[in-house]
């Protein structure tokens, strides 16, 4: 068994290797921006993605006391001979834990001079070493997926915004901070900064990884209220606390790299009922061009990676069984096109649009009858097209409608005669009851942002799934939100 984990980490620094070897075009205006090239260390990134995987399963097995922990080459060698299964693990484990696992492994290799490309073996390998190795339980393929996939999204944003924090020309308390705000959002650079010296180490310029571009990071609090079906008063009232991050520029470059430019957001809802986590998306570009340019208006096109994860739960006291909604779409691929059109003196108008249709690999729908261990969602894979448009007046109002629409497909489903008590739910290896499932999210949002940075925003989403079963009755669906808050941009 030594001698497969070496393999597997020879493997990714192998295929790391093979990377360098992609071309990496550079963005013309990016040319003379001073950046720090890190070291290019891939075996130190091999043996920290092997450190993560031993750090958690430590404290797995030595603290939480997990029985899946308790692992030995009994174990190890039932998991190569069972095979990958579909797991049943809960909906925030498989789709937001194990994607956030799966950046750690992505920023090791990133900080140790890897670039995109050839973290994504690292990301991989970390991935297939845990679910053969490290638990006594037979691998996940939806955890494969998720950690992959969603590691390698979730991975490049936050080494993206920790670069953002960074900068060795400060000392005293701005250096500790922006250390520490850096670490946050991508902890295996923390430690490799620490581990080089670079954490206290003085430059004469920021020693950042990425050239300068336009970033706009805004946060905002307020009320939400989510209602438990469509046109119920019952519902939860919170504290929402919402993340918004727009990364670069699609429309200045001649050609970009993957995540050159990006969206990020993430919604936290507080003193409520509702999971802390309730919103995570991601949508990064893998390459892409402006394809037309026109006077003030121009589109670009490209290929995106996707991300996204919406979570609710039911009151305490609801009469209900099901929660209001649970979609992911953890692995995910696809084309886009970007429309932007900017405001002049006679025409005070910007115009934003955006369209994508995406491959699933890997998606998620509630479902209305499964309920195995931990599990009352169905797996599956299908497509997405989402719609964004925005119009801003003055560079103040600004009035925003999206549209997503997820089509979830799940394929292998179980007997609807099958005993369960009989059977060792932990290897019945089920996508969830045999279905198609469409989810579809439209938001309106009025926004004002005024010239000091503040900005109060008013939105309503609403949320509907129409699941068709083949053993069970269809179910048609629909729940909303309204949210209104205030926020600065930073």
């Amino acid at each position: 068994m030594k001698k497969v984990l070496i393999g597997i980490l020879g493997l990714c620094c192998a295929l790391s290797a093979w990377g360098q070897y992609i071309p990496q075009s550079v963005p013309r205006q990016y040319v003379s921006d001073s950046t720090r090239i890190l070291p290019y260390r891939p075996w130190r990134a091999g043996v920290e993605t092997f450190g993560v995987n031993a750090v958690v399963w430590g404290f797995d097995r030595y603290i939480a006391n997990e029985p899946w922990a308790r692992i030995n080459k009994h174990t190890i060698k039932d998991n190569f001979r069972t095979g990958p299964i579909w797991d049943t693990d809960k909906f925030t484990t498989n789709l937001i834990s194990h994607p956030y696992h799966g950046s750690l492994y992505f920023n090791a290799a990133r900080s140790n001079g890897m670039n995109f490309w050839q973290s994504i073996p690292y990301t991989a390998g970390g991935s297939l070493m845990w679910e053969f190795f490290m638990e006594a339980e037979p691998p996940s393929i939806n955890d494969m997926l998720a950690t992959s996939f969603g590691g390698v999204a979730l991975g490049e944003v936050t080494f993206r915004i920790s670069d953002l924090f960074l900068d060795d020309r400060t000392t005293g308390a701005e250096r500790v901070a922006r250390e520490l705000l850096a670490a946050v959002f991508s902890p295996m650079r923390a430690i490799n900064r620490l581990l080089d010296g670079d954490s206290w180490r003085y430059r004469p310029n920021k020693g950042r990884s990425f050239p300068s571009v336009p970033v706009n990071f805004i946060v905002n609090v307020g009320p939400r209220f989510l209602a438990e079906q469509e046109d119920s008063k019952y519902g939860t009232t919170s504290m929402n606390l919402t993340f918004r991050l727009d990364y670069g520029n699609p429309f200045d470059d001649d050609f970009y790299k993957p995540y050159e430019w990006f969206q990020f957001r993430a919604g936290l809802d507080l003193f409520s009922s509702q999971p802390v986590i309730t919103q995570v998306s991601a949508i990064g570009a893998l390459w892409g061009k402006p394809v037309w340019n026109k006077g003030n208006r121009t589109i670009s096109a490209g290929v995106f990676q996707h991300f996204d994860y919406y979570d609710s739960e039911l009151r305490s006291n609801s009469t209900h069984t099901v929660p209001p909604y649970r979609i992911s779409e953890a692995a995910a691929v696809g084309g886009g096109v970007l429309y932007n059109k900017k405001s002049s003196p006679g025409d005070p108008v910007d115009i934003h649009s955006e369209i994508y249709i995406n491959g699933i690999a890997l998606g998620t729908s509630i479902s209305d009858y499964l309920q195995l261990e931990e599990r009352d969602y169905n797996l599956g894979s299908g497509y997405s097209v989402k719609a964004f448009t925005g119009l801003t007046y003055k560079k103040r109002w600004n009035f925003l409608l999206s549209l997503e629409n997820y089509h979830i497909f799940t394929w292998k489903g179980y007997d609807p005669d099958l005993d369960f008590s009989t059977v060792n739910l932990e290897r019945l290896n089920v996508q969830g009851e045999k279905s198609n499932a469409r989810l579809t999210i439209f938001t309106s949002q009025l926004a004002y942002y005024s010239s000091k940075r503040w900005n109060i925003v008013f939105s309503n989403r609403h949320f509907s799934r129409h699941t068709r079963y083949k053993y069970f009755d269809n179910v048609q669906t629909a729940t909303y939100d309204v949210m209104l808050s205030v926020g600065y941009r930073i």
